[in-house]
């Protein structure tokens, strides 16, 4: 079975609202700059099934990140999201599963949102960007999401933010928000996750995080020295509040395969880092492949050819992504040496 862990949906209302435009793909703006494009086919479930039934996918994982700092505002669409998605759920029970978005600072109203989805709607976990309106992910503003998946049982994917705030560097006209920003965004997400505690404080909480983590596997080697070397052997590092060793939490985390076209240089460095039990398929459609979705099939048929055992590829393209949904018949977690 091949699950798509990162497959865009937007209610036809929102699109509109957003500046979609019938037959054209549009680009929408954040704090001025580029954040992303309204292809017409993110309102389109028709679409998204023939695409998948001609790449080979056999279940998608509907989502779509909070775009609006205004909890208020971003509340008001999440509901609309999680309701429209419920439908599209239930017409097809056997190809759409959905992330519910989540402003995590909306206080009360977006947790008691997030229940309703979860437990009303059937909706299978949540969804939220790198970036809390400027905020990572090891805030202490966001232990009440935490709290309140941890007791639902369900996980997180993280996307990347669309425009980072605190990046002044990328403030160039080359559109790096988007092509750097982004990846640099996720893997300081995924670090501050781990050294802060997080899950320490929080032990059941099940992360995905998309685009393999920004690409942190080429840097794990570099950030684990430089926690042993900031403080003495043996002893946590300075300023760091987790009570495990890096790697214990590291294992833990899930990380999509989206975000890089298809390309295989990045799945390579990703898994010289990340054991395959813990990399799940995706596709960032239709975001990505809009213009070719036909080459989603050769990434799938290029990470068949990788020298894997059948088991770990398996794993990779919808084993880990059914035991994360709790799917019937997904397999068990493997231990990780």
């Amino acid at each position: 079975m091949i699950i798509d862990w990162e497959h865009h949906y937007l209610p036809e209302q929102l699109w509109l609202k957003k500046g979609g435009r019938k037959g054209q793909r549009a680009i929408f703006y954040e704090h001025g700059k580029p954040r992303g494009n309204l292809h017409p086919e993110l309102c389109d479930p028709e679409e998204h099934l023939r695409i998948m039934d001609a790449v080979g996918i056999d279940l998608a994982v509907l989502s779509m990140a909070v775009s609006n700092d205004d909890p208020r505002i971003a509340l008001e669409e999440c509901k609309v999201w999680d309701d429209e998605a419920a439908k599209l759920v239930q017409r097809y029970p056997k190809r759409f599963v959905g992330l519910a978005p989540v402003p995590p600072l909306g206080g009360d109203g977006a947790l008691a949102e997030l229940d309703r989805a979860v437990k009303e709607l059937g909706l299978k976990g949540a969804v939220i960007r790198s970036q809390a309106s400027g905020l990572s992910m090891d805030a202490r503003e966001l232990y009440p999401f935490y709290e309140r998946v941890s007791r639902l049982g369900v996980p997180v994917f993280i996307h990347p933010s669309g425009v980072q705030m605190g990046m002044t560097i990328l403030n160039a006209p080359y559109d790096l928000c988007r092509s750097v920003g982004r990846e640099l965004d996720l893997i300081v997400a995924t670090t501050r996750i781990i050294l802060s505690g997080v899950l320490d404080d929080f032990p059941d909480l099940q992360l995905v995080i998309s685009h393999k983590g920004g690409g942190i596997a080429a840097l794990k080697e570099r950030i684990e020295y430089q926690m042993g070397n900031s403080g003495a052997a043996g002893t946590r590092p300075n300023g760091t509040g987790n009570r495990l060793p890096f790697d214990t939490h590291f294992n833990r985390i899930y990380f999509n395969l989206a975000g890089h076209h298809g390309g295989m240089n990045s799945v390579r460095c990703a898994l010289t880092a990340i054991h395959p039990s813990r990399l799940v398929f995706g596709t960032d459609y239709p975001q990505e492949f809009s213009e070719d979705p036909m080459k989603i099939k050769s990434y799938i048929e290029n990470i068949r050819k990788l020298e894997l055992d059948e088991g770990s590829k398996e794993l990779m393209l919808g084993g880990n992504a059914g035991r994360l949904l709790r799917l019937a018949g997904a397999p068990p977690q493997p231990s990780i040496h």
